[in-house]
């Protein structure tokens, strides 16, 4: 009880000049950021060694792309189930079932598959119930950070959150790649479930953060449907959701057609992995920048012109070559861990913090269902071409951006 008190109690420091230090002396923070980047590291490992695994053992595109989107995208449908029950029960139990469901179903997938006894459709099933509890995880985590970290550190808190994904963008698919290399394509999945594990036995060092008294029924579906009608209601929400949203079609896409334009160039799984690493490895620097920078008040722009950058640099994948796709991807990435440090904070200033839990996991789920939908979708547009992919991928990324800029409100107070 001392520590929450503790956590609590830290809510009203500072107004002092905000710094990277000051803020890794916040209470539980280090536990939650080495637990985000165990599990991200995970996370990373399994979207990349799904992708490959599925190409090399069932040699098909639209495989991977289904695999993709239900990996991802039953949980979202379930976003706002998970954000009622984040507000009404707390973060880290309910992160913590995530992650055991996660590396359950990841070494069922590998026993399977090293058995010879994995149909396609069995792999789909594993999937959905993986997906199932993902948003608990993904929104708990997104929520946990402002709740523990006072409100004049959340830029930098962001910075440092986005840095996380970072390296576990530079950590998971390089790991997924290289032991898919030696090993074989079951090994990155049994690697991104031992990560699951430690990141959920790390987890538990972390205390439990006391969030405003919330309006919480005990009827779930009723809260679920309160938080959706919150973030439709609330324009920045929407519009982030938007914007957001389409441009995650486009990255999604290119996640799928990123290992076959490099299969074509005569590339393996270990050069996937490092191309995905070098996005994640210029995110680190891009996102500590960005949080250095106060952008209240300038997101708006920072996350339209980022996108816009994003958008141009996916089309490296029009150029066959490796070396020039690699930094087209690498500036991708930096572009958008900026981004997202803009995002983050500006959803958190514009969201009631009584609503954390329910708002963020219906915003992120709508943010991010563009990732599924564009891997979905990649499979049959590669049938045409890779380069008709990059194309469309590129219009997607661009597209989002327009509607960040055009229709993002400039200044709103929370609601």
């Amino acid at each position: 009880m001392s520590k929450v008190r503790a956590v609590t109690a830290g809510q009203d420091v500072a107004a002092r000049p905000s710094t990277y230090k000051q803020l890794l002396r916040v209470p539980g923070l280090t536990q939650l950021l080495i637990s985000s980047l165990l599990t991200r590291t995970a996370s990373q490992m399994l979207t990349v060694g799904l992708v490959l695994f599925a190409l090399q053992r069932y040699h098909s595109p639209s495989v991977a792309g289904v695999s993709i989107f239900l990996l991802i995208f039953p949980g979202l449908l379930l976003s706002p189930v998970a954000g009622a029950l984040l507000d009404r029960h707390g973060r880290k139990r309910l992160m913590t079932l995530d992650f055991v469901v996660a590396a359950v179903c990841m070494s069922v997938i590998v026993v399977l598959a090293a058995t010879n006894h994995l149909p396609i459709w069995g792999l789909y099933v594993l999937l959905v119930c993986c997906s199932v509890t993902s948003t608990l995880s993904i929104a708990g985590a997104r929520s946990f950070f402002p709740l523990l970290v006072p409100r004049g550190l959340w830029d930098r808190g962001n910075a440092a959150d986005s840095v996380c994904y970072g390296i576990a963008a530079i950590a998971g698919p390089g790991l997924a790649g290289l032991l898919i290399a030696v090993f074989g394509s079951e090994s990155a999945l049994l690697g991104a479930a031992i990560g699951f594990i430690v990141g959920a036995v790390v987890l538990q060092a972390v205390p439990e953060p006391i969030a405003p008294p919330a309006e919480v029924s005990g009827r779930i579906l009723v809260e679920a449907w309160r938080g959706l009608r919150y973030v439709v209601s609330n324009p920045t929400l929407r519009w982030i959701a938007i914007g957001f949203s389409t441009l995650n079609v486009g990255w999604g896409m290119v996640i799928v057609a990123l290992p076959v334009a490099v299969f074509h160039l005569q590339g393996n799984a270990a050069v996937v992995g490092l191309i995905l690493a070098l996005a994640g490895a210029a995110g680190i620097p891009a996102a500590l920048i960005a949080g250095r920078m106060r952008t209240e008040g300038r997101e708006r722009e920072s996350m339209s012109l980022l996108g816009a950058v994003m958008g141009l640099a996916v089309l490296a994948l029009l150029v066959p070559s490796l070396a020039i796709i690699a930094m087209g991807i690498a500036i991708a990435g930096g572009a958008d861990a900026a981004s997202s440090v803009s995002a983050f904070s500006l959803r958190q200033r514009r969201t009631n913090r009584a609503w954390f839990g329910r708002a963020f996991a219906v915003a992120m789920a709508l943010n991010f269902s563009g990732v599924p939908i564009g891997s979905a979708l990649a499979g049959p547009v590669l049938g045409v071409s890779t380069s008709f992919t990059a194309l469309v991928a590129a219009g997607l990324i661009l597209a989002g951006s327009a509607v960040i800029q055009l229709k993002l409100p400039g200044s709103a107070a929370p609601a």
